[in-house]
């Protein structure tokens, strides 16, 4: 057998195979012994006929058997020998057949993608520098405070005020009808959160425990339920129970009850080291967006058309089982997604279109995890058995459960793989970010971190 091989230029390699008469030999040879083992000759049990007998009856019918062997053991001969990697098994085309002399064939095989950096170690980027405050701090107790806070029963004579945690029972009629619901309850609602209906606890303050209340309320034009909304209903409301939020002072006291601190400020110590650490963090995640944008950019990338036809049936698959699995507590078979031909028809738009959107969405994936695994190889970034180990024992602790036992779970999951993969990203990441050029032009509190990881632009600082 001898080959050629031509790369082409879309990360295909296009393979030309000739056999001589000695290869077709040895091909019908393995042809007829297959066919030998299930062959029914007059006179022989199944299977038990002479070779030669077998050869006679069948003649140039095992042809294509013969062929087929051939081709596809001569890739697997071949595969390790080619100088550009075999992705894809090829499907084969004969050019050129004399029977009992020669074979040529050609075929077409997809090979790696092509990546070729960009000057990564040149990306520069400006980030702020992370400065946890005494106000963010004390925002933490905050939160500590209202997490520990006691409830006291207030007197019969107190009104309701914002704050207070109320059990109420409540009649709701439409206007001039009867009510068709027996009494509701709802208990622990809490008098001016934001989340609350708006203008609905105003018809709540001052209120006692046990008094009545008759008023009319009209929900919002956009609330969720569109049966309500912008309907106006009665309610006769009672509160059953008013309860004052009584927060705990400040103190070593709170200290030690939240998480066993020594002193507060052992506390206040822990929150502004924790801050620190998350927000870093938190701004060095925000800043990969930028990054891995900017390095895609300035890298080029060569697909075989088969990695973007499998990634945008994937993009789309997994479009359709969020919006069909929505509610259903589980995966959607497959065979419930309509084909992309139909989703086009029930969008109303043009099937390119539609084909084009997802192979934008398919490419862009595709160049951020190849640009990854080159930048990988680029710079010998290896994920060994020591490196999982500590990142599962890292988890293992988050979770409170021991290493071998958080093992077990994952490997219940078969997702051992998954977090390996997830590990050697973030190692490669954390690479990235150490070899850019980063500038730290401005310090931000927490207050401000959290309304600029918030923005979903990464432009200037």
């Amino acid at each position: 057998m001898e080959f050629k091989t031509k790369k082409n230029q879309n990360a295909s390699v296009e393979l030309k195979l000739t056999f001589d008469k000695n290869d077709l030999e040895k091909a019908f040879e393995k042809a007829y012994k297959e066919k030998q083992k299930e062959l029914k000759v007059p006179g022989f049990r199944p299977g038990k006929a002479p070779l030669d007998m077998v050869k006679r009856h069948l003649g140039d019918s095992v042809a294509n058997d013969a062929i087929n062997l051939l081709l596809v053991e001569s890739i697997s001969d071949l595969s390790a020998k080619l100088e550009h990697k075999m992705v894809r098994f090829p499907k084969f085309t004969v050019e050129d057949y004399v029977p009992g002399k020669s074979l040529v064939a050609t075929a077409v095989y997809d090979s790696e993608p092509e990546v070729t950096l960009g000057k990564y170690k040149k990306i520069k980027i400006k980030l702020p520098e992370v400065q946890v405050t005494d106000e963010d701090v004390l925002d933490e107790l905050q939160l500590v405070r209202k997490q520990l806070a006691r409830k006291l029963l207030r007197e019969p004579q107190e009104g309701s005020e914002a704050g207070d945690i109320v059990d109420m029972e409540f009649e709701v009629k439409e206007e001039g009808k009867e009510p068709t619901n027996a009494k509701n309850g709802s208990s622990d609602y809490k008098l001016g959160e934001a989340n609350n209906l708006p203008g609905f606890d105003d018809h709540l303050y001052g209120m006692k425990t046990g008094e009545l209340k008759n008023f009319s309320y009209t929900y919002p034009a956009d609330y969720g339920r569109e049966d309500l909304a912008n309907k106006t209903v009665e309610f006769a409301m009672t509160l059953k129970a008013i309860y004052k939020e009584v927060l705990p002072e400040l103190d070593d006291d709170l200290a030690n009850e939240y998480d066993g601190s020594t002193s507060l400020q052992a506390l206040k110590d822990k929150f502004k080291e924790e801050l620190t650490k998350n927000y870093i963090e938190g701004v060095k995640s925000k800043k990969m967006e930028e990054i891995y944008k900017e390095l895609v950019e300035d890298s080029k990338f060569i697909f075989p058309d088969s990695y973007v036809n499998e990634e945008s049936e994937h993009v789309y698959q997994g479009m359709m089982q969020d919006i069909l699995g929505r509610g259903q507590g589980g995966r959607i078979p497959k065979e419930s997604i309509p084909s992309i031909e139909k989703y086009a028809e029930m969008v109303g738009k043009p099937l390119e279109e539609i084909r084009s959107s997802f192979k934008d969405i398919a490419e862009n994936r595709l160049k951020g995890y190849f640009a990854r695994q080159k930048l990988a190889a680029a710079e010998n970034i290896s994920l060994s058995d020591d490196d999982f180990d500590k990142e599962i024992g890292t988890l293992a602790s988050r979770y409170g459960m021991s290493d071998a036992d958080f093992k077990k779970e994952l490997e219940k999951g078969k997702l051992i793989e998954t977090y390996r993969d997830n590990f050697l990203a973030k190692k490669i990441d954390d690479t990235l970010f150490q070899l850019v050029e980063k500038k730290y032009n401005e310090k931000m509190s927490i207050r401000q971190l959290k309304e600029f990881l918030s923005n979903k632009e990464t432009g200037g600082v």
